[in-house]
């Protein structure tokens, strides 16, 4: 399980999920009349919409890694983990306008960082179902 590819990359998601908690992916200040955002900092644990949704992408690339032996439900748990964790950047992206002042921290690559590991892991899959397929078809 842990030797394929694609559990690697779903791992690589995981700790990149799990990481948007702690690490910030705007830095600046607040305006006065900013909703949903509290410190100078986004994280994903600022917001209840960025938490269920970084949690999400947790779960589904956790949950994604034990079904190997069910390769059309991995593909699919990956490819939906795949687009909440684009649904996820994007979120990221509208709360900065609650900022007045500020920068995207370079810990925001960790954001793009489950976004490429999902996107091998769905390129991982297919790989192992055409090699499943090729082996059939020599029997």
């Amino acid at each position: 399980m842990i030797q394929r590819k694609q559990t690697l990359w779903l791992l690589l998601s995981l700790i990149c999920a799990a990481l948007t908690f702690r690490l910030p992916f705007y830095n600046g200040t607040i305006k006065t009349d900013a909703v949903g955002v509290e410190g100078a900092d986004l994280t994903a644990s600022d917001n209840i919409w960025l938490m269920l949704l970084a949690g999400a992408v947790i779960v589904l690339a956790l949950v994604a890694i034990f079904m190997f032996k069910n390769r059309k439900l991995q593909i699919q748990l990956t490819f939906i983990g795949l687009l909440l964790s684009v649904g996820l950047l994007a979120l990221f992206y509208y709360y900065t306008f609650s900022f007045a002042t500020g920068g995207i921290a370079l810990t925001a690559l960790v954001s793009l960082g489950s976004i490429v590991g999902f996107f091998f892991a769905v390129r991982g899959i297919r790989n192992d179902q055409k090699l499943i397929r090729d082996l059939n078809r020599l029997r």
